[in-house]
């Protein structure tokens, strides 16, 4: 039978304390133990060391090769078992799980008081993290002569083979935030930008009044002016 360290020395504490008890009765008897301290109490000693042996069984296997645990999902107990991870610093995961959401990568761990980048590259071995996911397909842009292809269809809708027609005009009093994102030069902050202004001061009068909204300037509305329009 494999002892771990900490049942080891439990173990050698409980001889110590039995060979100390059994030399305390000899003594006893004998009248030969003098001096100022107090008797051993062989009673006390013993359930000292029970005590000992009790806590070194609570104390948790490490995990050996191949097994990992998913800090997502395991109590403190369970994460206490990572390599070098102290039952103090399995409850810090937990908390910060429970305040900050879930830890979808090795890097998250990072948000734990006391687990740095070299400690997450240790743990990563034995962690079960979720499989990062794919990024959207990017919306795509309008350029100039540019239309959109319907699936199934050809061009803008019409039947394949059809001669293609010139994109409809954005409507700039209307279009969404993702549909202003489309526009050349206008990314997510400009286009909530837009929408925002429009939220709060009305529609727009025309598409000049755009030089309103801070970061499109005259050389941006000029790219804007063939994708847009601004009906009442």
């Amino acid at each position: 039978m494999n002892l771990s360290s900490d049942e080891s020395r439990a173990l050698a504490f409980i001889a110590l304390v039995v060979a100390l008890a059994a030399a305390a009765r000899v003594a006893g008897r004998s009248g030969q133990l003098e001096g100022t301290a107090d008797p051993l109490d062989a009673a006390r000693l013993a359930a000292a060391s029970d005590s000992m042996l009790r806590a070194a069984g609570r104390r948790p296997d490490r995990l050996g090769p191949g097994q990992r645990l998913d800090p997502n999902v395991a109590p403190a107990e369970e994460l206490a078992r990572l390599p070098r991870v102290s039952r103090a610093l399995a409850e810090r995961i937990v908390a910060e799980r429970q305040r900050g959401g879930p830890f979808r990568a090795v890097s998250d761990l990072e948000r734990v008081p006391g687990i740095g980048p070299r400690t997450a590259e240790r743990l990563a071995p034995f962690l079960k993290l979720p499989a990062p996911t794919a990024p959207a397909p990017a919306e795509p842009r309008l350029h100039p002569g540019s239309v959109l292809i319907e699936p199934g269809t050809g061009v803008a809708g019409r039947p394949a083979g059809a001669a293609p027609r010139p994109p409809a005009p954005l409507d700039v009093n209307r279009a969404t935030a993702a549909e202003l994102e489309r526009l050349p030069g206008i990314g997510p902050t400009l286009a909530a930008r837009i929408v925002a202004y429009r939220d709060s001061a009305g529609d727009f009068g025309s598409a000049d009044e755009l030089l309103r909204i801070r970061g499109i300037g005259p050389a941006l509305l000029a790219r804007l002016r063939p994708h847009i329009v601004a009906r009442p």
